[in-house]
């Protein structure tokens, strides 16, 4: 099974074959008409080649292989509706058909800011809510 490393590398494979080919650009003899690709269309792969690029050297710089086997645990169906909304959000909005659910919670999760003492102090108060709830079956 390939790991998420090896399937970013293809998509950049793919991505610089696309680049190389629609940068060529030529006319037509009988229209002169460019069939270059449109301002538009360059601006597009270039978003979208930044953003990929910049995950791609967040995951790397973390130096943390991505986990073989799923971890599991349990959310609200709160959040499991937010992290549904957050991909639809990416795919729709920003055209990244390939992000889904552990993507969009790893980036979430990775963010340095929440691992703080004190990030963590300020989540004492919804951590032991949470415990409460489970223990009483709430």
């Amino acid at each position: 099974m390939a790991d998420y490393s090896q399937l970013m590398n293809l998509e950049k494979q793919q991505k610089k074959r696309a680049l190389s080919s629609s940068g060529q650009q030529s006319t037509t003899p009988s229209t002169g008409q460019s069939t270059a690709p449109s301002i538009h269309q360059l601006i597009d792969q270039s978003i979208e080649q930044s953003i990929n690029q910049s995950t791609s050297q967040s995951i790397r710089n973390h130096t943390d292989k991505v986990m073989e086997k799923p971890r599991g645990f349990y959310i609200t169906e709160r959040l499991n509706q937010r992290i549904d909304e957050a991909v639809r959000y990416y795919q729709e909005k920003h055209n990244l058909k390939k992000v889904d659910r552990s993507i969009v919670v790893t980036v979430l999760l990775e963010n340095e800011a929440n691992w703080t003492d004190e990030a963590l102090d300020l989540l004492l108060d919804k951590i032991i809510h949470q415990l409460t709830r489970r223990l009483t079956n709430r």
